[in-house]
C-alpha cells in the first residue's frame, strides 16, 4: 500500500491535525481517562472518595517540598490544571488571602453521559486539590451551581 492509498482511506491522518486540534483531542482523552476510572470504581463498588484522596496525595508529592502559598497563587495553579483538562475559566479573583473562581466545561456533560458517570460521581475530582493544599497554608473548597463549578481558596492563619 502506498502513501496515497493510506491518505484516501481516512478523512484525517494522525499527521494532519494541527496543534489546536491535538490539544482539544488530548483534553478529551484526559477527561475520558478520569471518567472511565470513576466508572470503573463505581462498577467495582470501590470508593471514589478514597480514589480522589489517593490521587491528591500522589499529585501533592510532585509539588516538591511544602511551602506556604497565598490563596490566589494556589488557585491560579489549580485553574491551569483545570484549563489543561478542557475547563473554561468564567471568572477569577486571585487575591492573596481569599481567592475565588468559577469554571465550566469540566467535567464535560457529554463525556459523562458517554461513560455512564453522573456529574455527582465525576465531581469527586474536585476534592483532589483539597489534598494537594495540605501543608501549603491554604484551604480549598468548591461547590456546583448547575453547570458552573465555584472554587474558593483561603489562606490559613499561620498561628
Amino acid at each position: 500500500m502506498d502513501d496515497n492509498q493510506i491518505d484516501s482511506e481516512f478523512e484525517h491522518g494522525h499527521a494532519d491535525y494541527d496543534d489546536a486540534e491535538m490539544l482539544e483531542h488530548a483534553r478529551g482523552i484526559a477527561q475520558g481517562f478520569v471518567l472511565a476510572t470513576v466508572a470503573h470504581l463505581v462498577a467495582q463498588g470501590l470508593s471514589i472518595e478514597e480514589w480522589a484522596t489517593a490521587v491528591g496525595q500522589r499529585f501533592r508529592s510532585t509539588w516538591g517540598e511544602p511551602r506556604q502559598w497565598d490563596a490566589g497563587e494556589f488557585l491560579d495553579a489549580m485553574l491551569t490544571n483545570y484549563r489543561s483538562l478542557g475547563a473554561t475559566v468564567v471568572e477569577a479573583d486571585l487575591q492573596p488571602e481569599h481567592a475565588e473562581a468559577t469554571i465550566t466545561g469540566f467535567p464535560d456533560d457529554e463525556l459523562c453521559r458517554h461513560f455512564l458517570v453522573t456529574l455527582e460521581m465525576a465531581d469527586h475530582v474536585h476534592a483532589v486539590p483539597a489534598v494537594i493544599s495540605e501543608g501549603r497554608g491554604v484551604t480549598w473548597s468548591w461547590r456546583r451551581e448547575d453547570d458552573l463549578i465555584r472554587f474558593r481558596v483561603d489562606r490559613q492563619d499561620p498561628g
